[in-house]
């Protein structure tokens, strides 16, 4: 094949990995299709960006020892280099040594319970039951980091700064009991557009309270660490606010 065929099946190929790519995230964050579905989709073009990424780049070297024209191999190898490094951002290093699990709590032991996330869940969605010891031991080993969070304060105040950092983050809320004080709220990931639901417990101890959150991927076996850094994230901002 002459070195034009190749860079118009480079080109061809490029344009269908992209697509894929594209095509993939916009069904899933339009839930036209089925999660695994859309996923696979995603994940099959960011495999064949990946891989031209690595060949045009690899035809580029080439191409300069021999004084060759690369400029189409650059921009192919650019283009495709740009999903797989959203993601790579995205996700981190940490994210792909994450367990196999989706269902996150700073109280392993007593996990707070979700009162209105199940009527925003779809039918084969995650369950909001709690995965029990094995679970628990999991986490501990992943994220030993994540805690209770205690702070000075009435339960009043711990609720209305739990509620200020949630909109904060711009995390929707689902509902409050202010009597239990829980307040649930979901989170969209940047993306895929993938949804988690937030429980967040406020109880009063001696002169503070005691803040937990429980974070839960709708889909997905492994959520790559998103929920963990979602829970870190809310911890911070709300340790900023205090």
């Amino acid at each position: 094949m002459t070195s034009e065929g190749v860079e118009k099946v480079l080109k061809i190929s490029a344009g269908a990995a992209l697509a894929l790519v594209i095509l993939g995230a916009v069904l899933q964050r339009l839930g036209w299709l089925p999660f695994p579905l859309a996923f696979y989709i995603f994940g099959l073009g960011l495999l064949l960006c990946a891989l031209l990424a690595l060949f045009t780049m690899g035809s580029v070297f080439r191409r300069l020892a021999r004084k060759q024209a690369y400029r189409t191999q650059l921009n192919i190898g650019f283009l495709t280099t740009v999903p797989v490094a959203l993601v790579l951002i995205t996700v981190g290093i940490d994210g792909f040594k994450a367990p196999p699990i989706h269902d996150i709590s700073t109280d392993v032991h007593d996990p707070p319970r979700f009162q209105f996330a199940q009527a925003q869940r779809r039918k084969g969605d995650n369950s909001l039951d709690y995965g029990g010891e094995e679970l628990a031991k999991q986490q501990a080993k992943a994220y030993p980091d994540l805690k209770t969070v205690y702070l000075p304060g009435t339960k009043e105040q711990g609720l209305a700064l739990v509620r200020g950092t949630v909109e904060g983050l711009g995390w929707k809320v689902l509902g409050e009991d202010i009597d239990a004080g829980l307040l649930e709220a979901a989170d969209t990931t940047p993306l895929m557009g993938f949804t988690d639901d937030v429980v967040i417990r406020v109880r009063a101890l001696n002169d503070g309270v005691l803040i937990d959150l429980r974070s839960v991927s709708r889909v997905g076996i492994s959520d790559l660490g998103a929920n963990a850094r979602r829970i870190r994230r809310f911890v911070q901002e709300l340790k900023l606010r205090y």
